[in-house]
């Protein structure tokens, strides 16, 4: 019995890859990097959960030329890297990188689950090929109206009004 533990403990380990990190959701960016090309990443699989859909976002701001593939737990390809900015305004640290066209980048935006995202690169400007990874909570945007609410907002202001003026009215033909 207790060499079945044993033995199930050691495969278990076994199985398990030998690093991986958890990451944060809007904690900034972490350092990777790529040993040899086409395989994964030191610090890969990045596991999280998320209650909310967010951003998970990669990009080379080392030596340039690097392309990156994300892949899931099932090494489902989910993305890979490029060289065009998708507009997003990212700050701090590699901020000033991730809208430089020289490196290549991806924002994925994922849904609300729990994740384990693999990643590689091609070593294109040399091995060990470095990376950053972040994950981003969406932005905040400000609530706007429904066109029913304006409706109703107007209406009451126009009822407001027209008290006030039958108020006045009526106080001016008592003075009277």
């Amino acid at each position: 019995m207790i060499k079945t533990s044993v033995m199930a403990a050691i495969l278990l380990l076994a199985a398990m890859p030998a690093q991986a990190a958890t990451i944060l959701l809007d904690t900034g960016w972490h350092d990777d990097e790529t040993g040899a090309a086409n395989t994964p990443s030191n610090n890969s699989p990045w596991t999280f959960t998320i209650a909310n859909s967010a951003y998970f976002r990669v990009m080379d701001a080392f030596v340039v030329g690097d392309i990156y593939q994300i892949t899931d737990s099932s090494n489902t390809l989910l993305g890979t890297t490029t060289f065009t900015t998708d507009g997003a305004v990212v700050p701090s640290y590699f901020g000033t990188s991730w809208s430089n066209i020289r490196y290549s980048r991806i924002s994925l935006l994922l849904t609300p689950g729990s994740y384990a995202l693999a990643i590689s690169g091609n070593c294109a400007g040399g091995c060990p090929a470095g990376l950053a990874v972040r994950l981003d909570s969406l932005p905040v945007t400000p609530a706007v109206p429904e066109p029913a609410s304006w409706a109703l907002l107007i209406a009451g202001f126009g009822l407001t009004g027209a008290a006030m003026r039958r108020r006045r009215i009526a106080t001016e033909s008592v003075a009277a």
